[in-house]
């Protein structure tokens, strides 16, 4: 049930991400232009390089507020809590430090490559950067509710960044702010809806966030919980999706034209939406498989689960192709082309990651957890060097093929055999039931 009211309420939101999504496009490409919006799609993607802000903590977050019958005064919950808050605060001191340090070294041009060139785009990265730190310790509230099993307020919540940076992007571009600042609309989106969230798991989890906020700044009296022993192999798996997806970009910023970084982005506008309605579903998945299986209750695998969200992903990429000259002429005022191969280099990888999701979160257990790490950093590392081999021959479409096979190749195949071997762990009351 809790799975159904997330992939509903990720349609919802992923209906409306969408259609801000290419407005967005349209009203930077239409009034900024196409080196602002290439400059746009890098800077939006920082955050996507370090969804590692908790260090993998939050896994074991979500382990004890799913399996606890009352999270809101449960102490070990509250202690983990404590701990995973203080990793968060320090990560957010360090991203801040960092971006400092690169606007004074150039390192923000040497990043953003091509798209740095535009005037003004280091002082926006900064800022950017400035206010993504200020969202980091906010972040605790995604973790909490996920464990609660209330995904589907998560998802609603994170809805609001889509209209909230349409809205932002049309009055900076309207009142003719300066183009390199367009992205800081975005992160004050994100901002935004972090507070929130924040506000609402305070509220709906009382007196759990409270008790845990006033131990934070002291660690001495309260040291808190053990959560690494979970978290360091859990770091793996955050460390991968950056480093296989978020880099793509990257890459052709780096070997490309902004005309293919400009192509690259746009695509990614509409593909990324759907990985994140895919990722909503599958996450979900997550506690409700952990809490059966604590109660012995766990009996099939995840291998129709995942031959249904890659069919229905295959299928939604090929509307996309079927409408993409359409689309994409809309949303870019036919200022520059999104080809064909793009868009089924991105179905392929989009397609890929809906088949992972099921068995990744099958295998989210604490033995599954440790088994995934050299399988998702062998991923990351030959996607990374896919990508970076495929953007001179094939352009924006090499990036998202090359992932779409490392997935395959490194995490599918792997995850499915890991499955049918330790069925009897994963599924400790219905070992002789589905297990691929």
């Amino acid at each position: 049930m809790n799975a159904l009211a997330s992939i509903l309420a990720k349609a919802a939101t992923t209906l409306v991400a969408f259609v801000c999504g290419i407005l967005t496009v349209r009203v930077i490409t239409g009034d900024a232009g196409e080196a602002s919006y290439a400059l746009f799609g890098a800077l939006t993607a920082l955050p996507s390089l370090v969804t590692f802000s908790d260090l993998g903590a939050g896994a074991a977050l979500v382990g004890s507020v799913a399996s606890s019958d009352d999270p809101r005064r449960d102490t070990r919950v509250r202690d983990q809590l404590t701990s995973v808050e203080r990793i968060l605060c320090a990560f957010a001191g360090i991203v801040l430090i960092a971006g400092i340090v690169m606007r004074l070294t150039g390192g923000w041009r040497l990043l953003l490559g091509s798209a740095g060139d535009l005037p003004g785009a280091e002082d926006a990265a900064l800022v950017c950067c400035a206010l993504y730190a200020a969202t980091v310790p906010l972040g605790v509230w995604t973790r909490l509710l996920l464990g609660a099993r209330r995904n589907h307020i998560v998802i609603l919540v994170q809805g609001l960044v889509s209209p909230l940076t349409l809205l932002l992007v049309w009055a900076w571009t309207h009142f003719r702010g300066d183009a390199a600042f367009l992205a800081v609309g975005s992160f004050v989106a994100a901002l935004t809806a972090a507070g929130v969230g924040f506000l609402v798991t305070t509220l709906s989890l009382r007196p759990l966030m409270g008790m845990a906020l006033r131990r934070v700044s002291r660690p001495r009296r309260y040291p808190g919980a053990r959560v690494m022993d979970i978290g360091w192999p859990m770091l793996a798996q955050l460390i991968s999706p950056p480093l296989a997806m978020a880099a793509q970009r990257y890459a052709v910023a780096q070997q490309g034209t902004v005309t293919r970084l400009a192509e690259y982005n746009a695509a990614a506008q509409v593909f990324f939406a759907l990985i994140g309605l895919i990722s909503a579903a599958g996450v979900a998945l997550w506690p409700f498989w952990a809490r059966a299986r604590a109660r012995g209750e766990l009996r099939r695998g995840p291998g129709l689960l995942s031959v249904a969200f890659g069919g229905g992903t295959a299928a939604a990429s090929l509307c996309v192709a079927l409408i993409g000259p359409w689309l994409f002429g809309f949303a870019t005022h036919g200022v520059f082309e999104v080809g064909l191969g793009t868009i089924l280099a991105f179905g392929a990888m989009a397609t890929c990651q809906a088949v992972l999701y099921p068995v990744g979160m099958f295998l989210m257990d604490p033995a599954g957890i440790r088994f995934q790490v050299v399988p998702t950093l062998a991923m990351a590392v030959l996607s990374l060097i896919g990508a970076v081999l495929l953007v001179p021959t094939l352009g924006a479409a090499g990036p998202p093929l090359a992932n779409a096979a490392a997935v395959l190749v490194c995490q599918i195949v792997p995850y499915a055999i890991a499955i049918h071997r330790h069925r009897d762990r994963l599924m400790p009351a219905g070992g002789n039931g589905e297990a691929g």
